[in-house]
C-alpha cells in the first residue's frame, strides 16, 4: 500500500510540473544540503594574486572570486568566502569549514586522493623568477640550470610548484617560505637566488611591484580547479555544468579578460 501510494505522488508531481527532489545516482544531495541551507561557504586564500584577493576595504575580489559569485547567483545562495592558508585548505573542507575549496588549487595526484576536483578552470606553467642581471642572464639559461650548488630557491609552502621542486631538485637549497609575499620579497632582498610559482603570479607580481623579472619556465603545466570532498558529488557535478554553461555563453572569456589581458 505504502508503495502505491509513493508511485500515485509522484505521478503527481510529474502531472503538475514540480520539481522532484532526490538523491543522484552516487547517493550523495551535497548541492540540495547547500541550497537548504542557503549559503555556500568556499575557502580561499587571500593574496594569491589575481585569483583570488580582498582590497583595502576587505572585500574579495578575483577570477575565483568572480565565478564563484556567479555560481552562487545562479542557483541562488549567498556566497560565504573563508580566508584560509594554502596548507589549511584541504584540512578545513574535511572539516566542514566550508563546503568547497576556490583557490587557484592545482589538481595532482596527491590531492586527488583527499578531494574531488572540478573541471579545470585555468592553466598555468611552473616558472623560476630572478632579478634580471647580467649575472643570472649568464649562469641560468634554463630551468633546470636553477638545481645547482650554491643556488638558494624560495617558494610558497603547500604550492604544486613546492611539490614539483621537491620531486626534482639534487643540488640546490629549497627553502620554503609562508606566503607568496615572502617568496618574493627574499628575491627582491637577496636572500635567496630565485622563487619559483606559477607564471601569472609572477607576472602580476612583476606589475604590482614595477620589477621585470628574469623568468624561465619548466616543462610542467598546472591545470587550476574548485575542490570538494569525495563524497559530495551532487555539488561538484552541478558545478562542473555550470561551468561548462559560462564558457559556451561567453561569460568565462568576459571574466578571464578582465583579470588575464
Amino acid at each position: 500500500m505504502k508503495k502505491l501510494f509513493s508511485f500515485t505522488i509522484m505521478i503527481l508531481l510529474i502531472n503538475l510540473n514540480l520539481p522532484i527532489y532526490s538523491q543522484n545516482k552516487s547517493g550523495d544531495n551535497s548541492f540540495e544540503r547547500v541550497q537548504k541551507l542557503g549559503t555556500l561557504k568556499v575557502c580561499s586564500q587571500a593574496g594569491f594574486i589575481p585569483f583570488e584577493m580582498k582590497d583595502n576595504k576587505g572585500n574579495w575580489k578575483g577570477f575565483d572570486v568572480d565565478i564563484m559569485t556567479e555560481f552562487a547567483k545562479q542557483n541562488s545562495i549567498k556566497l560565504q568566502l573563508i580566508d584560509t592558508t594554502l596548507d589549511g585548505l584541504i584540512p578545513a573542507l574535511m572539516t566542514g569549514k566550508c563546503d568547497m575549496i576556490a583557490s587557484g588549487l592545482t589538481i595532482t595526484e596527491e590531492r586527488k586522493k583527499a578531494v574531488l576536483f572540478s573541471k579545470p578552470v585555468f592553466t598555468v606553467i611552473v616558472t623560476a623568477a630572478l632579478l634580471d642581471t647580467p649575472e643570472n642572464r649568464s649562469k641560468y639559461k634554463t630551468f633546470s640550470d636553477i638545481d645547482s650548488k650554491g643556488t638558494k630557491i624560495a617558494t610558497h609552502t603547500g604550492s604544486a610548484a613546492t611539490l614539483y621542486l621537491k620531486s626534482i631538485l639534487k643540488n640546490a637549497n629549497h627553502l620554503q617560505f609562508d606566503t607568496e609575499s615572502d617568496e618574493v620579497n627574499a628575491v627582491v632582498q637577496k636572500r635567496t637566488n630565485v622563487f619559483v610559482e606559477d607564471n601569472v603570479f609572477i607576472a602580476q607580481a612583476s606589475k604590482e611591484m614595477k620589477i621585470d623579472f628574469y623568468t624561465l619556465l619548466s616543462n610542467e603545466k598546472g591545470d587550476l580547479a574548485m575542490a570538494v570532498r569525495k563524497k559530495d558529488i551532487q555539488l561538484i557535478e552541478k558545478f562542473n555544468d555550470f561551468l561548462d554553461k559560462l564558457k559556451k555563453n561567453g561569460q568565462y572569456d568576459s571574466i578571464k579578460k578582465n583579470y588575464f589581458n
